[in-house]
């Protein structure tokens, strides 16, 4: 554990300032344009660390920001999805209409005609398409891809943010030693036997 715990280096004045600076400029960048999912990121990024820690792991930035986009991506599911339940049923029932009301796209009649149950398949898919069930699902796979996006976002920028006033705060940076794979030996199974008559 000693061998692969981060080393801790002093940083310059100069650089506390500039990672300061540059922290708080993530912070108000990500909370912005991830629509506040950003809160969450160092909620995760401190679970990881001290789930490593407890299980005697080695320290990881992968996994800080691993889970800062996890914490991040289950904030805005739970915001994405209390907008979408406070969604008014009339704005729904709308969108239903204004889907039925357009001209749906016809195949062609050469098509129809020589596959007839090509035109049977598109009668059923508009039906499909006009049912109020097709676009709630619309509405519930929008809300999820956004929660990806924007947890994703919010994720990666709440970990620069973090790191960055880390250093900020302690005046210190962590430096990872390089993992270096043990050396194999060329004298047969034992180290330190040579192959030969004994």
């Amino acid at each position: 554990m000693d061998g692969t715990a981060p080393q801790l280096r002093s940083v310059s004045p100069v650089l506390r300032a500039l990672s300061a600076l540059g922290g708080i400029l993530a912070a108000v960048v990500g909370l912005i344009v991830s629509f506040g999912s950003l809160l969450a990121a160092p909620l995760g990024i401190w679970l990881v660390r001290r789930w490593r820690r407890r299980h005697e792991r080695r320290p990881s930035r992968l996994a800080a920001l691993f889970g800062g986009i996890a914490a991040s991506t289950v904030l805005a599911a739970i915001l994405w999805s209390i907008l979408f339940a406070s969604m008014p049923r009339e704005e729904i029932q709308t969108a239903v209409e204004r889907n039925r009301q357009q001209r749906p796209v016809k195949l062609p009649a050469w098509y129809t005609k020589a596959f007839p149950q090509a035109a049977r398949a598109d009668s059923a898919t508009q039906q499909m398409i006009a049912s109020p069930g097709f676009v709630k699902m619309t509405f519930v796979l929008g809300a999820a891809f956004a929660a990806l996006f924007f947890g994703a976002v919010g994720g990666a920028t709440g970990w620069g943010s973090y790191t960055l006033l880390r250093i900020a705060w302690s005046g210190q940076r962590e430096i990872y030693p390089r993992l270096v794979p043990p050396v194999r030996s060329t004298y047969g199974t034992h180290p330190g036997k040579p192959v030969g008559n004994p």
